[in-house]
């Protein structure tokens, strides 16, 4: 059995943590084992369940917040720690020092894992990119658009922000009984947002364009899912433009794999992206999605997603066409698509086992 180190932000219940979680339940743990050193030391969504798969998590301080200690901690870690495979996930290219860690302690198979864009530019970013062509055996991405941002070329190897499939189908007795509890009658067009309340996800954006297309089409509703530091702005945007009856802000009561067949849309009108997951769980759902025209094309799965301008007349035109909430047609197949995570998981343990196998030889 080879021990891959994940080196990683948080285990939150968040899209990178979603995506390394899918693959590393996939994977046949007698072969490959994930291992995860954390970068700050709150207890994560993830570690109850990381524990239960025979995985170590390792924690040290934060960067932004204490720098001296985290400095001192990750040398100290890289000393006595020693893996077959160690992969950086990160959404810059200034995560270099753990390749350059784990290179100059012995890693022979040393991977930086791309899962975001970055509009980072700068001498520092440069000096990242040089350091991290120096001390990294592998790039891997989730899309070459987010490599291309980070790292100024493509990837090594696309990494699929694959899902778990059969959870994510479209029920149509779960579409009524969240319709039922939500009292949404079936004449209405349901706009969904699943995401973090961020300014990079725009959503206030969205809330000024629902306000005028109300007033040329009273079926449309909008239902939002997400948390963060704009949650009370949205509310206060809300009750500003008088949209009380017109969105709602989804409690927990759903999870988000459910939550999708209450949706006849999925759209992201995002500043910028790297491959959301969930977008690729819309469509696995069947949905159409709406996408800003920043959002990698790489994201259209199922050949029905559009991407629109971020401006609010195209926007509205978007809305008010109602093929756009139609559902996918039940031709396109996303088991036999790349995405499907019993595909993914395979290939890529097999990837791992070859690296390690390759990097015994050295």
């Amino acid at each position: 059995m080879i021990r891959v180190l994940n080196v990683i932000s948080a285990l939150n219940n968040a899209g990178t943590e979603a995506v390394v979680m899918n693959y590393y339940r996939n994977m046949d743990r007698e072969k490959v084992q994930f291992d995860f050193l954390v970068l700050n030391t709150e207890k994560g969504y993830y570690e109850d369940e990381i524990l239960a798969l025979g995985g170590n998590i390792y924690k040290i301080p934060s960067f932004t917040k204490q720098p001296l200690k985290c400095m001192r901690a990750r040398k100290a870690f890289f000393k006595t720690h020693h893996y077959d495979i160690v992969e950086v996930h990160s959404p810059t290219a200034l995560r270099y020092a753990y390749c350059k860690l784990a290179k100059k302690n012995g890693c022979q198979n040393v991977i930086f894992h791309i899962h975001s864009s970055s509009n980072r530019k700068g001498l520092l970013i440069k000096y990242a990119r040089k350091q991290l062509k120096k001390y990294c055996d592998q790039t891997a991405t989730c899309s070459q658009f987010s490599a291309i941002s980070v790292l100024g070329k493509t990837a090594d190897k696309i990494v699929y922000n694959a899902i778990e499939y059969n959870n994510y189908k479209y029920n149509d007795l779960l579409r009524r009984k969240i319709r039922m509890y939500y009292n949404i009658k079936n004449n209405i067009k349901v706009i969904g947002f699943v995401g973090r309340f961020s300014k990079v996800k725009n959503p206030i954006f969205l809330l000024e364009v629902l306000s005028e297309i109300i007033r040329l089409d009273d079926t449309i509703l909008l239902m939002m899912k997400g948390f963060g530091e704009l949650a009370d702005d949205i509310r206060n945007k809300i009750y500003d433009l008088h949209l009380e009856k017109k969105v709602i802000l989804c409690d927990e009561q759903f999870p988000t794999s459910e939550l999708y067949n209450a949706f006849d849309v999925l759209v992201l009108p995002s500043l910028w992206e790297g491959l959301p997951l969930v977008g690729i769980e819309a469509q696995a759902n069947g949905l159409r999605t709406l996408f800003s025209d920043v959002i990698t094309k790489e994201l259209n799965i199922s050949g029905f997603a559009t991407f629109v301008p971020l401006n609010s007349v195209q926007w509205q035109q978007a809305f008010l066409d109602s093929r756009n909430f139609e559902r996918i047609p039940e031709t396109f197949d996303f088991g036999q698509t790349e995405y499907n995570i019993q595909t993914a998981a395979q290939k890529r343990q097999n990837e791992y086992l070859e690296m390690a196998f390759e990097g015994s030889k050295k």
